[in-house]
């Protein structure tokens, strides 16, 4: 099977141009012939305010594991000249050809939209038209989340998806964004927490010790450290246990919560800032403590000065593609709605 990439460019159009360009130019590359389309969803990048970055290198690469057509949506302002209204675009088309009696297939679409003037703040208005109806649409929200007031209710009706990264801006600035958006039925997905998936599977295999399952279903204390730029990761981490576990949030204080478990019994919960991410549990004389460092994570339990039990696994690599392929494979996670409710109203972050 061979496959070329199409690739235009049109400087300062109007923005229902888009649309028209999408539907002729790849037709007239192809000498006429109307290829079979194989996109799956749409995907939004909001890329404002990230400099040099090959935002349509990055859409390729996703659209090579995963057909969508890609909207890449950057607002331009701060300058003198971005006050004039106008769309620069460019557009690529990856075609596939299988047999020379078939017609080729339009296997993904990627358009990279630089918005100045008015249409920096009511893009909106350009990218819902690009939007395939009937077909799931996810927006990935790189930049800083958006201020309070921004049109959800106008976005909900093109894009069935939020994705964010709370690693990168913490949970705080988009309590608000969640709250809106779920009443519109906007899905909420987060990049952090699908990373943090490691942590999840390595405590459930932890449970399969016998001491393991005791101390993290039943701790009488826990401790965390945590880089304080990536506070999120805790925060979703234990709302994640809270939910599993049934327990609940009895109080809490900047550097302190006291967590009830379903006996009613209190299960203190203190928190440092640290370099390397870290939990540790206590139950009677033992301890479990699970560490992420030197690109593993790692748990001991020891007893004393006994070691009882030792668990390693790898840590992946941070890959951008990697991550949003897994996100749109998947779809959205409940656990992570879980895992924010238990937490999203008692958290002051």
């Amino acid at each position: 099977m061979e496959s070329e990439t199409l690739h235009w460019e049109h400087p300062n159009i109007k923005g229902p141009e888009l649309l028209q360009f999408l539907r002729t130019e790849i037709p007239q590359a192809l000498g006429g012939v109307v290829p079979v389309t194989s996109t799956v969803l749409t995907l939004g990048l909001y890329a404002k305010g990230i400099p040099e970055t090959d935002w349509m290198e990055l859409a390729e690469k996703i659209s090579q594991v995963h057909p969508s057509r890609v909207l890449i949506i950057n607002p331009i302002t701060g300058s003198p000249q971005d006050t004039v209204t106008r769309v620069d675009a460019e557009i690529s088309a990856t075609v596939t050809y299988r047999r020379p009696e078939e017609p080729p297939t339009l296997f993904s679409e990627c358009v990279q939209m630089n918005l100045s003037g008015g249409l920096a703040n009511h893009w909106i208005d350009v990218v819902q038209s690009l939007i395939k109806s009937d077909l799931p649409a996810y927006l990935l929200w790189l930049s800083a989340p958006p201020l309070s007031g921004f049109r959800w209710d106008l976005l909900s009706t093109g894009f069935t998806h939020l994705v964010i990264d709370s690693e990168q801006t913490g949970l705080g600035p988009w309590k608000s964004a969640i709250l809106a958006g779920k009443p519109l039925g906007m899905a909420v997905d987060d990049l952090y927490w699908q990373r943090l998936g490691l942590w999840r599977a390595h405590w459930a295999s932890m449970a399969d010790y016998p001491q393991g399952l005791r101390i993290i279903t039943n701790p009488q204390k826990i401790v965390v450290q945590w880089p304080g730029a990536m506070s999120s990761g805790w925060r979703l981490l234990l709302g994640w246990l809270i939910d599993r576990m049934n327990w609940s949030v009895s109080d809490v204080e900047p550097n302190y919560l006291s967590v009830v478990n379903n006996c009613g019994q209190p299960i203190p919960v203190e928190i440092h800032e640290a370099s390397e991410p870290s939990f540790v549990f206590v139950r009677d004389a033992c301890v479990l403590s699970s560490q992420s460092i030197h690109k593993q994570l790692q748990s001991r339990i020891v007893r004393g000065t006994e070691e009882l039990y030792t668990m390693t696994d790898p840590c992946d690599q941070a890959d951008p593609v990697a991550d949003i392929v897994k996100l749109l494979n998947r779809g959205h996670d409940q656990l992570f709605d879980l895992a924010l409710s238990s937490l999203i109203m008692n958290d002051r972050e």
